[in-house]
């Protein structure tokens, strides 16, 4: 029968362990001084070596005729293949009290062989709270004949009263040429052709693992039946080369939108790994960065210099900066979502629409718009009647109108996102919604606020956030720009199959979501291709709607909606409705 690679070139001694240098000296260390702790903690991440070293340690210490920290091999603790005293326990599927307790009762008998019995738990974060507490007595106060070896992955999950108890060895990440060293001996033992080049892209991906890399190089072996090359690394791994990185670096500079979509599809029917494909490019992207500003640095560190040459060149650090930022929020949300290529192609839709913002906000074309613009503002301004008044004896007038502004000013680009409020604002009287279209719309916002709730599905949060992205793209159109920038000002915080609400940071925003009601579901309906019913609220009110659903303080129960919001807003021209609620217009410092 055919053995795996990894357990067949399995360390058999301290002098087989690569990269943990430290971890062996004190081992050697305690075994040669006969300082051996009763209990140890052996955490890291996977595949660095932590059963390899406590089953060698457990057989070194009860080894008859140990030569140089070496067992023997010949003695009958050594010749077993099945020690019993040495005990091996999987915490993942043995995690619950009675398991404990069965171990805690086994640990008076003596040992077979040897001198100890050793306990080895592997993943020992995996226990239960019960089963944490039963194993805590026995491992403060052992037998003397006992040694425990706990080894985990997530070490700040193993309770505080066991860590005190143990003596901790952190195992670290293997570099990448001490597994190239362990992979070409491995190689050259299998005669395996394997280019160097594959062996650090191994070394790469297996991000500090020797035995992930081990079992890249045998998958490898089973696909490829000449020399092994880097492009067949990536074509196991469902990962990229970086030329086709440097490729898609390139086609966001050059806006081709279309061409990153059809290499998406491409790569999906190659059955890439989208979660995979995010990380490498924001890899890549960071690279690049290092190469533009610490290139001593990087020369040290990358050795595929040439490939980012030519694409550096043409790129700005501010520009890198924003793409790794759009891509860190994608990989985020892909990890914890089932359609990874929606989200990864968003990613890119997203870094090309704001590419192509900026570029249109720093055009003089539109510099001299905002600057004309303004101008027209004041001009007009000084034609109409009683504006001779301060600011200050018009306070209620200018406090509900303030958003209303910056909202336009959005939408048009006149002025840019991250506008300094000590800059000069420009904003107009709003013309008040009746008080009828007040009550109505309250109405509409308790039916709908309860309707959502009844029938809450956060995975419909989730799946929809990422998608209002694509608002952002309607801010250059005429005719959704103003309910774009509305949208956009508020959050997604609870949605049902027919049903969202939106919550903005104050009363003033969601009024003007609400009295937009219409514009605004048509644009939500454009974006994804669904009808909703929409409706907003602000944060105070929210919190207390909030807390009602979590305690149930109230019931949340579905009703048919029996209105007819076009009929509710017939008086309005819903499309122009924000350009219409405006009249004087006022300047202040």
């Amino acid at each position: 029968m055919y053995q795996a690679l990894y357990r067949k070139y399995r360390p058999k001694t301290l002098d087989d362990i690569f990269g943990q240098d430290v971890i062996v000296k004190i081992i050697k260390n305690s075994i040669i001084n006969n300082q051996i702790n009763h209990a140890y903690l052996f955490a890291g991440p996977r595949g660095t070596g932590k059963t390899s070293i406590a089953k060698i340690f457990a057989k070194i210490i009860n080894c008859e005729h140990p030569v140089d920290c070496k067992p023997c091999g010949k003695c009958i603790s050594c010749t077993q293949e099945n020690n019993s005293d040495i005990i091996e326990i999987d915490a993942a599927s043995n995690n619950g009290v009675d398991e404990i307790r069965e171990l805690r009762n086994k640990v008076n008998l003596l040992p077979a062989y040897g001198k100890y019995k050793v306990y080895i738990i592997d993943e020992v974060h995996m226990l239960t709270q019960g089963a944490f507490n039963a194993l805590l007595k026995t491992l403060e106060e052992p037998p003397a004949h006992v040694i425990f070896i706990l080894a985990t992955t997530d070490p700040h999950k193993v309770i505080e009263t066991i860590l005190s108890r143990c003596q901790r060895l952190d195992f670290k990440k293997i570099t990448d040429d001490a597994i190239v060293e362990n992979l070409t001996k491995i190689a050259q033992n299998e005669n395996i052709d394997i280019d160097k080049e594959a062996l650090y892209e191994i070394a790469k991906l297996a991000d500090g693992g020797m035995r992930d890399s081990v079992g890249m190089l045998d998958q490898a072996r089973a696909y490829t039946e000449g020399k092994i090359t880097v492009k067949d690394i990536h074509d196991i791994n469902g990962t990229l080369t970086e030329k086709d990185l440097a490729e898609l670096l390139e086609n966001i500079l050059d806006n081709q939108l279309d061409e990153i979509l059809e290499k998406i599809d491409n790569y999906n029917d190659k059955g890439k790994n989208f979660v995979k494909l995010i990380d490498e490019f924001i890899n890549f992207v960071r690279n690049t960065i290092l190469y533009k500003e610490a290139p001593n640095y990087f020369q040290e560190r990358i050795k595929n210099v040439e490939k980012y040459e030519k694409i550096a060149s043409k790129i700005t650090v501010n520009t890198l900066f924003s793409i790794i930022e759009t891509l860190n929020k994608y990989s985020f949300e892909m990890k914890n979502n089932n359609n990874s290529k929606l989200l990864f192609e968003l990613a890119f839709i997203k870094i090309i629409s704001e590419k192509n913002k900026k570029n249109v906000e720093n055009t003089p074309e539109i510099a001299n718009i905002s600057k004309n613009t303004n101008l027209e503002i004041t001009k007009n301004a000084k034609n109409f009647p009683n504006k001779e008044k301060s600011v200050e004896n018009q306070p209620k007038n200018i406090e509900k109108s303030e958003t209303n502004a910056q909202s336009i000013v959005k939408s048009t680009n006149i002025h840019s996102h991250e506008q300094n409020d000590d800059k000069k604002n420009i904003v107009k009287n709003i013309k008040p919604a009746n008080e009828t279209l007040k009550a109505n719309l309250e109405k509409i916002k308790q039916i709908r606020i309860d309707n959502t709730l009844a029938h809450f599905n956060k995975q419909e949060v989730r799946n929809i956030t990422p998608s209002l992205e694509l608002l952002n793209d309607l801010l250059l159109d005429p005719e959704y720009s103003h309910a774009a920038s509305i949208i956009l000002d508020g959050t997604l915080k609870a949605a049902s199959t027919d049903n969202l609400i939106f919550v903005f940071k104050n009363k003033r925003l969601s009024d003007l979501f609400n009295e937009n009601l219409l514009i605004i579901e048509e644009t939500i309906e454009k974006i994804l291709n669904k009808k909703y019913n929409l409706i907003a609220t602000d944060i105070d009110e929210w919190e207390i709607i909030k807390n009602d659903f979590n305690h149930k303080l109230r019931p949340f129960i579905y009703k048919e909606e029996q209105f007819n919001l076009e009929d509710i807003f017939k008086e309005e021209d819903t499309k122009n409705n924000i350009e219409s609620m405006f009249e004087d217009i006022i300047e202040y410092n």
